[in-house]
């Protein structure tokens, strides 16, 4: 079926360059394709290769089948066979989903939200940054070519709408939602994400290209290639009315991954208000919108799965074609939450997404009527109040001499260090960013050469690998209590060794 809607797309390519950024989908496409999940991974209807209307069959997970139809009758009846099957668990339909955007004309405008969200004491903390973190935007790819994206941009970001790894956005909506998470500060150009100077970028996951249209079943993989690429948000500034038991259970893995996940609460309060996906779910942050006045913006969805509001209304931020835009919608206040749940893990690498989540509600600032409404959710998000909220990280002075948790070594520049553990690490993570490697005492200056990888045979046992040979002298090695095990309890303190590197 992508197949048919590529054509449909080149015959309109003319018209929407023109336009640019495209947010115009405002109803739920058709769709021929059926999810199927099964009760094993052995399916009854496998063994015929040639059913009556069967366009294509494509395994989304290991329970999981998309169906794709010639048309609507041969689906309607497909799917009242496979509903017969004993081995078919559920059955839905592949529904559409669209962008929460709404247009503005493309002016440059002050960052408005900056007083009201208040970060500026969290910015100011980004010496303390224990953990470099990544957002996924899932959403129309991101403009790799942007001057204020440069340095932002996490490599391995992947194309699920044309199965490739051209994540290039020509919609306009995916660029716009990365450059309100992470616009670089301090460059002279554009504006600031609300990552501030924080190590944060974004992964560029694209699921749909110059209509804004996309499907559960991308949806589905996209998450599912987060989770393998171990981030740490997911921002999904989209949605559709219909529930999707795959995408839910989709979203489940993900929060049981340790990733926070945010979405768009939607559009369409003065067009019926309806209850969307995947804002709704309840393992989801959904976010509505509010204007400069902090009031609750008229095109934002109301109702009681909304968890906080953001800023929503004229948000400067970045475009294709390495361009700046003016946009409305709940899309872009769902980066505003979930930049700061990046934040969070970024001085709290330990945190959960359950933490992250009480963390942000109990330091909103409540609008509305007092405690948590439909309108507001817990409130506004308010930085300041996050940032107190999170102990200070200090760094102790270093003493005259140092003095390790363990005796100092002499090792050849091949050494590899086993270092044991009295707990099981998760096998197939890089736990480099809790290691610390420098040629002084507690020095900011860190050695990245290295790898740091659990022990497959022994997942009590972490190898640090250096990439290719230690220089000679003396090095400091810290593992930072920020580390996890495989149930994700942070260890309760660092330690630290001090090592000499002989030639061989």
């Amino acid at each position: 079926m992508k197949g048919q809607h590529r054509i449909f797309l080149m015959v309109c390519i003319g018209l929407l360059a023109v336009l640019g950024f495209q947010g115009i989908v405002s109803a739920e496409a058709v769709s021929h394709e059926l999810l199927v999940e099964y009760e094993e991974t052995r399916q009854a209807f496998s063994v015929d290769g040639n059913l009556p209307g069967v366009e294509s069959r494509e395994k989304i997970t290991d329970e999981v089948e998309l169906w794709s139809f010639t048309d609507s009758a041969e689906m309607l009846f497909m799917k009242e066979q496979l509903l017969e099957d004993p081995n078919v668990l559920h059955v839905e339909t592949n529904h559409a989903r669209y962008s929460h955007v709404l247009f503005n004309d493309p002016i440059l405008v002050k960052q408005w939200w900056i007083p009201q969200m208040k970060p500026q004491l969290m910015w100011s903390r980004v010496q303390e940054q224990k953990k470099k973190t990544v957002v996924a935007v899932i959403d129309s790819g991101i403009d790799l070519y942007h001057e204020d994206l440069q340095g932002r941009i996490q490599p391995g970001g992947y194309n699920f709408y044309a199965d490739n790894s051209n994540v290039q956005d020509v919609n306009g909506h995916g660029t716009a939602v990365a450059g309100v998470i992470a616009s670089r500060a301090g460059n002279n150009l554009g504006g600031v994400g609300i990552a501030g100077g924080y190590e944060t970028k974004v992964l560029p996951l694209k699921i749909s290209h110059l209509d804004g249209l996309s499907k559960v079943s991308d949806s589905i993989k996209a998450i599912d290639y987060a989770i393998l690429k171990q981030v740490d948000v997911i921002n999904m500034s989209y949605g559709g009315s219909q529930f999707s038991q795959f995408e839910e259970k989709a979203i489940q893995r993900a929060v049981e991954s340790g990733i926070t996940v945010v979405a768009s609460a939607g559009n369409d309060a003065t067009k019926g208000n309806s209850i969307m996906f995947p804002a709704s779910y309840p393992s989801v942050i959904s976010v509505g919108a509010t204007e400069r006045d902090n009031q609750r913006a008229s095109f934002s969805n109301y109702n009681s799965h909304v968890s906080l509001v953001a800023p929503g209304a004229a948000i400067f931020t970045t475009s294709i074609n390495n361009s700046y835009i003016s946009v409305s919608g709940t899309s872009f206040s769902g980066p505003m939450v979930a930049g700061a749940a990046a934040l969070v893990r970024s001085l709290k690498p330990e945190a959960t997404p359950a933490e992250i989540s009480r963390l942000l509600e109990m330091t909103a600032t409540d609008l509305g009527a007092p405690g948590k409404d439909i309108y507001f959710g817990a409130g506004l998000v308010n930085l300041k109040q996050l940032s107190n909220a999170l102990p200070a990280v200090t760094t102790p002075t270093p003493p005259n001499e140092f003095i390790g948790d363990f005796p100092e070594l002499k090792v050849l520049p091949n050494k590899v260090f086993t270092i044991k553990f009295t707990s099981e690490l998760p096998i197939g993570k890089e736990q480099a960013p809790y290691i610390f490697i420098t040629r002084k005492p507690n020095s900011a200056e860190r050695i990245e050469s290295f790898t740091a990888r659990v022990d497959p045979m022994n997942s009590k046992q972490l190898f640090i690998t250096p990439t290719t040979e230690w220089q000679p002298g003396v090095h400091y090695l810290r593992v930072d209590q920020g580390l996890q095990n495989k149930n994700g309890i942070a260890m309760k303190k660092s330690f630290a060794v001090k090592f000499t590197v002989y030639p061989n």
